[in-house]
């Protein structure tokens, strides 16, 4: 075999491993390219009375994500991965969904292909949102909060600033997914406010 091969062969076979070790990443991008979510149009609010819904929830219709919200005490890796397991994970110390400061929420995009949760790669798709779009999450007595995404960036994961408060005036929320693709260099965030 050539040199020229032999570089080809070996790039094939990283990215074969690279696709198998992702899998869950790459089939939810496939299920949204063939059959993108379908949102429905807000409805007109004819009553003040508060929504209510499964406790503990994120819900990004335009993405077709659905997860539990799982909420923790401790800051440590274990404590995180642990949690990741069993949804999207609360960050310990930020605001509760509904109450001024900001809600932060982190989850998967593309765990290895092994790992034993369907919330592996919950928030593949995150990459894709869209200014503007809705996010939903509930209380742990299911009352459902709508924030609108108002940006999106890519921080370091020294970046603590991410966590800011807005000196508890502004009704936020802070969505961070690891970032590029089977990495932890870099998080990818969504920002998103409430009215």
């Amino acid at each position: 075999m050539e040199p020229g091969q032999k570089i080809l062969a070996g790039s094939l076979a990283v990215c074969f491993v690279v696709v198998i070790m992702n899998s869950g990443y790459f089939l939810a991008h496939l299920d949204y390219a063939m059959a993108p979510p379908h949102v429905s149009p807000p409805l007109v609010a004819t009553t003040t009375a508060q929504e209510v819904g499964e406790p503990n929830r994120l819900t990004i219709e335009s993405l077709g994500i659905d997860a539990p919200i799982v909420y923790i005490d401790e800051k440590n890796e274990a404590a995180y991965q642990s949690a990741l397991k069993k949804g999207v994970v609360h960050f310990p110390g930020t605001a509760f969904p509904g109450e001024l400061g900001n809600v932060y929420i982190f989850g998967h995009s593309s765990d290895f292909s092994w790992a034993e949760s369907p919330f592996r790669s919950i928030f593949a798709l995150l990459t894709e949102i869209k200014v503007g779009d809705a996010i939903n999450i509930s209380d742990s007595e299911g009352r459902i909060f709508h924030y609108y995404v108002t940006g999106t960036k890519v921080v370091s994961p020294k970046d603590l600033s991410v966590l800011d408060q807005y000196g508890d005036k502004k009704k936020m929320l802070t969505l961070q997914t690891s970032y590029p693709l089977g990495t932890a260099l870099r998080r990818f965030l969504v920002v998103a406010e409430s009215d």
